[in-house]
């Protein structure tokens, strides 16, 4: 009979074991939630139909799209945000030097952050490789391009997760205190290359 209950607190153990992990997974986005298992919260757009942290693209005062998907509108904001800020070795820095000199995305606020926008596909980010300025507030407008992806931004000896739907675009104001070589790396499985999807964030 001992070995009988040895093995039924194996067997208990391992269930809770994989329920807990099951929950961790689900709570940063890396599983999907109990409901959408159930069928019962699912998002078109999202390979695995949970809702996340975000707003619809154009919401908000971020300049709704007239036409076009919230994708569609997210692109063109990232295409004149690379426009406006690449440097010529190719990296991308926001300033808010160009005020006045330019219009709609990304544009600067003194009462505001300086808008960074952040594409993830797979299985890089767009752009990859960005200088901003220490002590600088910035705010980050972030989305899935194709599947569910996530983003994690080091900040030293911290970070911060986001999740990354697509047609949904995730928003996250940071300051970098001090200057540094920073890594984002995605925190969503999502294909074969999914370990080598990084992009790289200079802070001056």
């Amino acid at each position: 009979m001992q070995h009988l209950t040895t093995r039924r607190g194996f067997i208990a153990g391992l269930g809770f074991g994989g329920v807990s992990l099951y929950g961790l997974w689900a709570a940063y986005g890396a599983a999907p939630g109990p409901l959408t298992l159930l069928g019962l919260n699912s998002h078109p757009g999202d390979d695995h139909g949970e809702a996340g942290h975000g707003t619809e693209a154009g919401h908000a005062g971020h300049g709704a799209a007239a036409h076009g998907s919230p994708a569609d509108e997210f692109r063109r904001g990232l295409d004149e945000f690379v426009a406006r800020y690449r440097l010529p070795d190719g990296i991308v820095h926001p300033r808010p030097l160009d005020q006045g000199h330019h219009a709609g995305h990304g544009a600067h606020n003194d009462s505001g952050p300086l808008e960074v926008y952040l594409l993830a596909e797979k299985w890089f980010y767009e752009p990859a490789h960005l200088r901003l300025d220490a002590g600088a507030a910035y705010r980050f407008r972030m989305m899935a391009a194709d599947v569910s992806h996530g983003a994690s931004i080091q900040f030293g000896r911290g970070g911060r997760m986001i999740r990354l739907r697509p047609n949904v675009v995730a928003e996250m104001e940071a300051t970098f205190e001090r200057p540094g070589s920073f890594l984002v790396y995605c925190t969503v499985y999502c294909g074969q290359a999914h370990d080598f999807m990084q992009a790289r964030i200079d802070v001056v």
